[in-house]
């Protein structure tokens, strides 16, 4: 609708355009036409039919002003109303351009006859001049025939194209020369300037429409306007013309059919969009009553009570299938669920076992790597574990580490004469009554063979000793009874003790006690050797 009632206002503008054209194009001719009569005339020598035939020529078309008879010099020698006749317009551009061909020349002011023609408005008189010459056949200038057309011509040509349109497009007429000056136009217009853009716009080869604050100068206004605009097109006879031809109305009023329809459609469409959400809403609670009552029992849902499960639904088709198949589906994850708890439960109980048997199995293995395989006490890999640690506490509080190092005499004429058999038995009863002879918190270990070791922690020598002592004795007083009779032991021993510091260990303190047991080897066996001993008696010697 907006852009029909832009092509509105355009096409009244072309009509405009062309009824502007034709009339001049027609008064035109009709100027060449009374030249061509008066031409004759002259010839004939018939003067007073000549005035006769311009008042007639003026009669026809009442926008004439003046028509009249100028001879080569420029004096006027016949005219309407005679007008001007006598006086010389020689000195007039019309006459002047006149002289060699037709001439149709742009609006301008009256001069000569401002004074002489009546004039109601107040506005200044402004004639369209039309001028064309007589010439002899031999062509000489004979006389200029010349016409003033009012101006108001064009607004009457507007008002007979726009009264039938009127009450429909209630618009407005403006004629404006090339430079964008209003020649016809609404009060206060006349004589004010286009602003450039709507000029810019107008001057081009086509038609058209657009919405424009019309930019006058004079008239501070800011309004907008939809104008239709068109240019006279150039012709022969009015090349310079280039008049801009404008219909206007206020955007307002030109759109309001269109707002109008614009806020209907926004209004109906409110009031159907509201309908359709109501009736969406209607469709949503029906379609999703059941929907909502199938959550509520899924939250609901016990797998161990089938009372809880889904119900079947027939509220509609889809609803209907939809609690089948969740029923179906709930019911096989509630017998997965069962299944997989008591999976859980035996897998649980298994792993348990698994555990258990583990830690027994790392239990094993931790024996088996710090336990002597035969005896059962701790290995020598073990004992320097534990040497280890017993240095560092001994070093932190400055207390001493005693070792006490044994082995059993003739222990290879024991493998030789009883077998190896009896050997280990040999081993093994020295390892239980070791065990027995030493204090709890002592470090009983076998370290290869038939020597065994004893790491006493905050002891000095003088008390290991006292252990020493009662171990040999224990050994020496228990024999190992066999199927024939019973095994005599004996066992050389050997003591060492010292307080460390953070440079000493266990090798040093073992070494020591393995010099005083070598000792009491040499000194007849079965007996104890103290390592401070045997350093007293080389520094003796």
């Amino acid at each position: 609708m907006r852009k029909s009632t832009g092509q509105n206002l355009e096409e009244v503008a072309v009509q405009l355009r062309d009824k502007i054209e034709l009339d001049l194009h027609e008064r035109y001719r009709d100027l060449k036409i009374a030249a061509a009569i008066t031409r004759q005339r002259l010839k004939e020598q018939e003067s007073p039919e000549i005035s006769a035939l311009l008042d007639a020529l003026a009669d026809n078309f009442p926008s004439y002003a003046w028509i009249g008879l100028v001879s080569p010099e420029g004096t006027v020698m016949a005219s309407t109303d005679n007008l001007l006749k006598g006086m010389n317009v020689g000195h007039r551009p019309w006459f002047q351009a006149a002289r060699d061909k037709p001439f149709l020349g742009d609006a301008h002011e009256a001069a000569l006859l401002a004074d002489k023609l009546a004039n109601k408005s107040g506005i200044p008189l402004r004639f369209v001049d039309i001028a064309v010459p007589l010439k002899s056949d031999s062509g000489e200038l004979i006389a200029v025939l010349g016409a003033h057309l009012y101006l108001d011509w064009v607004a009457d040509l507007g008002q007979s194209l726009l009264a039938p349109l009127q009450e429909r497009l209630a618009s407005e007429l403006i004629v404006a020369d090339r430079e964008g000056v209003i020649l016809i136009g609404p009060d206060n217009t006349v004589g004010d300037k286009l602003g450039d853009p709507l000029i810019a716009a107008a001057r081009s080869d086509q038609a058209g429409h657009l919405i424009t604050t019309m930019g006058l100068q004079q008239a501070a206004t800011t309004e907008d306007y939809l104008v239709g605009f068109s240019r006279l097109r150039d012709r022969e006879e009015y090349a310079s013309f280039n008049w801009l031809v404008l219909v206007r109305k206020p955007a307002e009023q030109a759109f309001l059919p269109a707002n109008d329809l614009r806020n209907t459609i926004l209004a109906v469409g409110i009031l159907m969009a509201l309908l359709l959400i109501l009736l969406a809403s209607s469709t949503a609670r029906l379609t999703t009553r059941p929907l909502l009552q199938m959550a509520r029992e899924a939250n609901d849902l016990d797998p161990d009570n089938p009372d809880t499960f889904i119900k079947q639904r027939d509220d509609y088709e889809e609803v209907k299938v939809l609690s089948t198949v969740l029923r179906e589906l709930i019911r096989r994850l509630a017998e997965k669920t069962r299944q997989m708890n008591q999976l859980n439960t035996t897998l649980e109980q298994r792993v348990t076992e698994r555990t258990r048997e583990l830690e027994k199995a790392n239990r094993r293995l931790e024996e088996t790597v710090r336990t002597d395989a035969l005896s059962g006490l701790n290995n020598r890999r073990y004992l320097f574990e534990l040497g280890k640690t017993a240095i560092k506490k001994a070093v932190r509080a400055g207390t001493p580490v005693s070792a006490i190092m044994f082995d059993a005499d003739f222990f290879k004429k024991v493998n030789d004469t009883y077998g190896h058999a009896v050997g280990d038995k040999a081993l093994i009863h020295l390892s239980s009554l070791a065990s027995s002879a030493v204090r709890d918190v002592d470090i009983l270990a076998r370290i290869g063979g038939e020597e065994f070791a004893v790491l006493l922690e905050n002891t000095s020598e003088e008390r290991a000793a006292e252990v020493a002592e009662r171990l040999r004795t224990a050994i020496a007083d228990s024999p190992l009874p066999l199927e024939r009779g019973n095994l005599s032991l004996s066992v050389s021993v050997g003591v060492a003790s010292f307080v460390p510091d953070s440079s000493d260990e266990l090798d040093i303190l073992l070494v020591q006690a393995d010099k005083a047991l070598y000792a009491a080897k040499t000194g007849g066996r079965n007996q104890v050797c103290l390592y401070s001993q045997l350093r007293q008696q080389t520094d003796n010697h």
